[in-house]
């Protein structure tokens, strides 16, 4: 190697050890200061660090936990689609069969614990009697209107009976034929639901179970009917 390229060399490790000595000697410094700003604790003593409002994981997160109550949900005017089963005992089961049911309910809460509410709804039925005439199907149509009185249980949860009042309407002719004088005519019924209701983890939507019975004077031939029916809903508040 010659000597104008081995002054060269030496001259670039020169320049290199200058440098890692003076990057050594701020990092030692960094760290005295480091340790010179620290506070000396006694045993069993804790320092409370404030808030560093640069960090955004940190500005984010609320003061304290938010409490989950019936507040955060929607309130008002709703709508249930209902879906279930309806059965009848008394007159009308000695020639109907239970059969499905459909209903739609319009409501309003008034109060947290009191609602008004609307319901169309209807069946479709079998007939079981032996002939004349001969066995037919029939559906049973009406609606309703009545009062909720829920019951909280938690936040998510509540339980509700309900008092109904409406009106029925046989298609066809098929229970007049088998002796229901009164059944093609415009009938009243009554009775009360008790259901339970679910509320998801959204402002608007709950799930529920309902049961229900109400008399029908209209569909008795000789003694009385009653209607007994169970139903699972969707329901929507706007």
């Amino acid at each position: 190697m010659s000597l104008e390229r081995r002054a060269k060399v030496l001259h670039w490790l020169r320049v290199q050890a200058l440098v890692s000595a003076l990057l050594s000697a701020l990092a030692g410094g960094a760290r005295a200061q480091e340790r010179a700003t620290e506070p000396e604790l006694a045993p069993g003593e804790q320092v409370v660090e404030s808030v560093d409002s640069t960090r955004l994981d940190v500005a984010r997160l609320p003061p304290e936990p938010v409490e989950v109550t019936r507040d955060l949900y929607a309130r008002g005017l709703f709508l249930e689609a209902q879906a279930g089963a309806l059965a009848f005992a008394g007159d009308a089961n000695i020639v109907s069969k239970a059969g499905p049911r459909f209903g739609v309910a319009l409501g309003y809460e008034f109060f947290s614990w009191l609602s008004g509410v609307m319901l169309l709804e209807g069946s479709m039925h079998r007939t079981d009697n032996r002939g004349p005439p001969a066995p037919s199907a029939y559906e049973l149509i009406g609606g309703a209107v009545g009062a909720r009185f829920n019951v909280p249980f938690n936040a998510r949860a509540s339980l509700w009976l309900s008092g109904l009042v409406g009106v029925n309407w046989s298609s066809h002719d098929v229970l007049r034929a088998n002796g229901f004088k009164d059944a093609f005519k415009l009938g009243i019924n009554y009775g009360g639901e008790l259901g339970f209701d679910w509320h998801l983890k959204s402002r608007h939507h709950s799930l529920g179970l309902l049961a229900g019975a109400r008399m029908y004077p209209s569909l008795a031939r000789d003694d009385f009917t009653l209607g007994a029916y169970g139903s699972a809903y969707v329901r929507y508040v706007f």
